[in-house]
């Protein structure tokens, strides 16, 4: 058995990126080994997020005569631009990376030769090899490009979001907040950014309660900006999703899981719409040399919704931060950040309930990684987590 596009995937980056023993389940290993002509057997499961009406599920696939290539099994019935593997029954599909068919400038980003003949078309000029950093199948990948004036930022998102996101950038730069310029874009699903300022505040030292003070502020900087954009949904619509998958992958948390995502859906509507980042977390901050928050990336999810998704999204990320971090008094910071921020947002019942979410959300790639002390951890903070009354 061959099976060409052998371009290995990037690292894993970011909560969807974990390796699951169990991510691709009976229903997407059969479809794979089907389409492939493969048994079961040769396949590991490494992600599988939700998407669209289904899920996105990789594998990685052993090959008899070469290095294993990585294949992805979708179920979302999402319409792409065109077909770039094997269209299946039911609306499912299948594709081998990095040929994303909701991601059509992805292949050429990821050939060497490829990626810097299509940078030098757009007026960006490559003075090494371009390197894939982060992917998320359907939803966007980002290679670093070396230029002669320092490194540049190639973002891939589908074509249909292109526009939107570049003038996302522009609106935001021109209302104040620190997030980097567009370069340039191509219809394709290509932006070219330049670098943040400052550094990632992952690799800076800054004090819990100044930090938490300076997000507030980036908060209602954003707030008070009007992008056009339609409201967006909230971390809640998975909800769901995330209780299903982790009841099957920690059957022996079965009941906690229920009991968390039980508390979850006790909180109202959301009640405090206003422009929002969507995704907000430490990784996504850049600081200057006093820690004070010079940069803001990722803006795919920039849009009206609700103010409890990001201090949620930011507290569960803290709190899922600090049970991975190594280094004890790291650890201990983050935690100290977690704690702040609950005071300063978890007072808000909605702000808690979405937070649960979260802590479900990292909880199953806990589970689906054989981290069971991280989801013990997680579960027993989902299930202590104050609820400001």
């Amino acid at each position: 058995m061959r099976v060409s596009h052998r371009v290995a995937p990037p690292e894993p980056a970011g909560l969807l990126e974990s390796t699951p023993p169990d991510a691709g389940g009976p229903v997407e290993s059969a479809l794979l080994a089907d389409a492939l002509g493969i048994p079961v057997e040769r396949m590991r499961p490494i992600h599988r997020s939700p998407m669209g009406a289904g899920s996105i599920a990789g594998f990685e696939v052993r090959q008899d005569d070469g290095p294993p290539v990585t294949a992805y099994v979708d179920t979302s019935r999402l319409p792409v631009p065109a077909e770039t593997g094997l269209a299946l029954a039911d609306h499912a599909r299948v594709w081998l990376h990095p040929a994303d068919p909701h991601l059509p400038a992805l292949a050429p980003i990821a050939f060497g030769s490829a990626a810097a003949a299509l940078l030098d078309r757009i007026g960006v000029h490559t003075t090494g090899p371009v390197r894939l950093v982060a992917y998320r199948p359907a939803r966007r990948a980002v290679a670093a490009v070396p230029t002669d004036e320092g490194t540049l930022w190639a973002k891939v998102v589908p074509p249909d979001r292109v526009e939107r996101i570049a003038g996302l950038h522009e609106t935001l730069r021109a209302a104040g907040l620190p997030v980097p310029a567009v370069r340039c874009w191509a219809p394709d699903g290509l932006i070219v950014l330049e670098n943040a300022a400052g550094r990632a505040a992952t690799e800076i030292g800054w004090r819990p309660g100044p930090l938490a003070a300076a997000v507030d502020a980036l908060r209602e900087r954003l707030a008070t900006v009007a992008t056009g954009m339609p409201p967006r949904a909230g971390i809640d619509a998975r909800l769901d999703w995330y209780e299903g998958r982790l009841v099957r992958a920690a059957p022996a948390w079965a009941d906690t899981v229920r009991r968390v995502a039980d508390a979850a859906r006790t909180a109202a509507p959301a009640d405090r719409p206003q422009t929002v980042h969507g995704d907000l977390h430490l990784g996504q901050l850049f600081l200057d040399d006093r820690a004070r928050i010079v940069g803001l990336v990722d803006l795919d999810t920039v849009a009206p919704g609700d103010a409890a998704d990001d201090e949620a999204a930011f507290i569960g990320h803290a709190i899922a931060s600090a049970g991975l971090t190594p280094d004890a008094g790291a650890a201990g910071r983050m935690r100290r950040l977690a704690a702040g921020l609950q005071a300063r947002w978890g007072g808000h019942p909605r702000t808690r309930s979405l937070t649960l979410v979260h802590l479900l959300g990292h909880a199953l790639t806990a589970a689906e990684s054989g981290h069971e002390e991280h989801l013990r951890s997680l579960l027993g903070t989902a299930m202590d987590l104050p609820d400001g009354t």
